[in-house]
């Protein structure tokens, strides 16, 4: 069964983006880190296409073969650092293009469109603004057409099949940087709503927790009042029953203070409610109403009431009470067990369910873990006690959740 410690869920909720940020902060962010002077692939292409240009400088028969070589570096060499600069890139690349029409006129061996649609592409997928990007990506029409009309692929008479040909793959390539661009901006946005969702389900498990502790420290704050009342009753009448009060006033506010440290850095809210919460005594209700419910259960408790400090006691019934509730949910008509014990110094808790009744059924951790909260509070309850929590399948198809909690007794 595999195990999750709620450290590292922790860790991963923590980094979450905060409500508010704008749409493309994530993909920002992820640019910046992303970027470099340069890249593998970065240098893979601009050295292709170096290459394919020298080949042909070099090869192909022309008048001037250092202007071509150097053509061929203008062309090809900017592309090293597209993702960093793509708006100077293409203009880098295209300016080129028409200075080198210009000056070679017909006497051309390297025709420099893969340049250009990849340049088209960076500033597609790069630039934020769609209009900013649009008007980047005429300017290699505007070159190749300049280009042309210069005598520089032959006839300087434009052909509307060729404009069109042109038009075309410039368009699709702008088009395909566009959707790359929107399908990153589109996971990021998915990932940071993940993570303010994960973050907001243990705020208000936190808030939940400091409220039912503020309440437990309350109520064993009045008992030790009451009961050193009346032990300085009995303190002249019966020595032995004084004794039995200050025993239990101690014990008390032992607890107390273990609350209370459990309390300090937990969020609390303000509104606080006093009702009373429930322990190890509320179990049998639980298990009665997912009997119910029509589910089949168990309860193995090998624990006494007061056994436990109420704090742990409300935590184990917490954990319990989603268990089931997922039973529930995800798994109709399955048998459950629930067992509560202690090994040592650590109380263990085991609610097993059964494979659900009918395919059509979805497993309760599928469910669970991909969209539900109930896991996320129960780690956070299972961490403000220093324990870990497991969870999976089981051989037989169905689900356990595994907790183990430390305890000061042995």
């Amino acid at each position: 069964m595999p195990t999750e410690k709620t450290a590292p869920r922790r860790s991963r909720v923590d980094r979450a983006t905060a409500p508010g940020a704008s749409d493309g902060a994530g993909i920002r962010r992820r640019e910046s880190a992303a970027r470099s002077w340069t890249s593998p692939l970065d240098l893979a292409i601009a050295g292709g296409i170096g290459l394919w240009a020298a080949l042909e400088a070099v090869l192909v028969p022309s008048s001037n073969v250092a202007a071509q070589l150097g053509f061929a570096f203008a062309v090809s060499a900017p592309l090293l650092v597209r993702r960093r600069f793509p708006a100077l890139v293409i203009m880098v690349v295209a300016s080129a293009l028409v200075a080198h029409a210009a000056i070679a006129g017909a006497d051309a061996t390297f025709n420099p469109f893969p340049s250009l649609l990849v340049a088209t592409y960076t500033v597609a997928e790069r630039i934020a603004s769609w209009w900013v990007a649009g008007i980047l990506g005429l300017v290699p029409i505007a070159a190749m057409l300049a280009a042309h009309s210069l005598g520089y692929f032959g006839s300087p008479g434009i052909e509307t099949a060729g404009t069109v040909f042109l038009v075309f793959f410039v368009g699709a390539t702008w088009a395909a940087g566009r959707i790359v661009r929107h399908r990153a901006l589109t996971l990021q946005r998915t990932r940071d709503s993940s993570d303010r969702l994960a973050a907001d389900a243990v705020a208000v498990e936190r808030t939940r927790i400091a409220r039912e502790l503020h309440d437990l420290v309350a109520h064993a704050l009045s008992i030790v009042a009451l009961q050193a009342g009346a032990a300085e009753q009995f303190l002249d009448k019966d020595l032995e029953r004084a004794r039995r009060h200050l025993g239990l006033t101690r014990r008390t506010a032992q607890e107390a203070l273990d609350e209370m440290r459990h309390l300090l850095g937990v969020l609390r809210e303000d509104g606080v409610d006093y009702a009373p919460q429930p322990g190890l005594s509320g179990l049998p209700e639980l298990i009665a109403e997912t009997e119910a419910a029509g589910h089949p259960c168990r309860l193995e408790v090998a624990l006494e009431e007061g056994e436990l400090p109420d704090g742990q006691a409300l935590a184990v019934y917490r954990i319990v009470q989603e268990s089931l509730t997922n039973v529930r949910k995800h798994a109709p008509g399955a048998a459950a067990t629930v067992r509560v014990a202690r090994r040592g110094r650590v109380i263990v808790v085991d609610v097993v369910d059964d494979p659900p009744r009918g395919s059509a059924a979805a497993p309760v951790g599928a469910t669970a873990v991909g969209g539900g909260r109930g896991l996320l509070g129960m780690g956070e309850r299972v961490r403000v006690y220093g324990g870990t929590l497991a969870y999976g399948s089981e051989p037989d198809g169905g689900w356990r959740v595994h907790v183990e909690l430390p305890s000061g007794v042995s």
